[in-house]
């Protein structure tokens, strides 16, 4: 057993080492693959006590703050931007339909149930997605399932970042070849911005605006839902209900965009709530590693497969080339920030003026970006909250 600030000083290092570490990889090495391996280096050695979640004190707090995590993705929302590219917006639902409908239909084949309910949203999102299952398997005796959900969350980005960058060159290829395209997307498209902030219903007053009042507001929006959600009697799980109410918050200018941010302690929500995710990984074993390997690969075969499927017929009915409705529905296996650095880099690449970098990054990066807002921050929250009623 450690002290508890030994445990803490550790955890907020191998924490900050694996941000690094996704910094200097463009997010292709991430963050939570980063820590997962750390901490498994760390138990199956010996160097790490299995204890040092519960020595640093951080499981339950992170819980609570992963509720307001998820109220301020809400504010990330971007209403004008998701109409205006509401084909975008469609495809990358649909894809995560189509992916999702595959890993059920596999999991009823083959007789992995468990492994199909759970992996279904994550393979459509991220961390949100993951906490809600494992939190919800634990204490069933299902072990190696929660050491399949945290496997799916790290290894599907290496699946699908090589896909949609060779998808996204080569439409970047043939869409440098239209001298239209390239004139209609050169110039860089700027946002007009308001003198002055729109206020809403809600809105406090600018004396207000500082970071103890945004946590505050964060807290209390969280706490709001999730009152609503027992009062709902489960039909909606609280992470859903957050997100929700998020939205809501914003909307009426209670909460302002991108909150989270300007509460100045993202990164310690971010480290609290990655660290509830992994906490599972101290009763982790090389067996159990072994015993996922199966269903692990054919669910991200079946997910590619849906959302690949979805994907080239989606483009044929949106008119969109098969080729981007398939790198959009992809999108989902990794999020931001590689749906930035993807079209950035594809641009470069294929780009062989300045203008033409310009022009493909202007064609690819709005849609990316809504595609993997869509997918992670929105779609895999929702089918988390319904999948995970159909779990026992």
């Amino acid at each position: 057993m450690l002290p508890g600030i030994v445990a803490l000083a550790i955890l907020l290092t191998i924490f900050a080492i694996s941000e690094l570490i996704a910094q200097e990889t463009k997010a292709v090495l991430s963050t939570v693959l980063s820590v997962a391996i750390i901490l498994l280096l760390g138990f199956w050695t010996g160097i790490l006590p299995k204890s040092i979640f519960e020595d640093a004190g951080l499981s339950n707090f992170g819980l609570l703050v992963a509720g307001m995590l998820i109220t301020s993705l809400g504010t990330t929302l971007d209403f004008q931007e998701l109409k205006t590219q509401w084909k975008v917006v469609v495809i990358s639902l649909l894809g995560v339909v189509g992916s999702s409908a595959l890993i059920l239909l596999g999991g009823q084949l083959f007789g992995l149930k468990a492994y199909a309910i759970t992996g279904a949203p994550i393979f459509a999102g991220g961390n949100a997605a993951t906490l809600i299952m494992t939190e919800a398997l634990k204490g069933h005796g299902m072990d190696a399932v929660i050491t399949y959900c945290m496997a799916l969350l790290i290894l599907q980005k290496f699946i699908g970042i090589p896909i949609a960058s060779m998808l996204l060159k080569k439409e970047a290829q043939i869409f440098r070849q239209d001298a239209k395209n390239l004139e209609l997307y050169s110039k860089v498209k700027e946002k007009t911005v308001s003198a002055g902030a729109k206020k809403g219903l809600l809105s406090l007053p600018d004396k207000l605006q500082r970071p103890s009042v945004y946590l505050a507001k964060l807290a209390l929006v969280a706490a709001l839902s999730h009152y609503i959600a027992l009062a709902m009697n489960g039909l909606l799980h609280y992470f859903v209900v957050c997100l929700i109410m998020g939205v809501l918050a914003f909307s009426l200018g209670f909460l302002e965009k991108g909150i989270l941010q300007k509460t100045q302690s993202s990164v310690l929500i971010n480290f609290l709530v990655t660290i509830v995710i992994f906490s599972n990984l101290s009763a982790t074993t090389p067996q159990q590693v072994l015993q996922v390997l199966a269903p692990l690969a054919t669910f991200m075969v079946l997910g590619v497969g849906g959302i690949f499927i979805i994907g080239y017929l989606a483009g044929k009915v949106f008119k969109l080339s098969p080729l981007l409705s398939i790198a959009l529905g992809i999108s989902c296996t990794f999020g931001f920030p590689t749906t930035m650095f993807l079209p950035q880099e594809v641009s470069v690449a294929v780009g062989q003026t300045k203008e033409e970098v310009q022009a493909i990054e202007n064609y690819l990066l709005p849609k990316m970006l809504v595609a993997g807002l869509v997918t992670v921050t929105i779609s895999s929250v929702i089918l988390a909250g319904i999948a995970v009623h159909y779990l026992f």
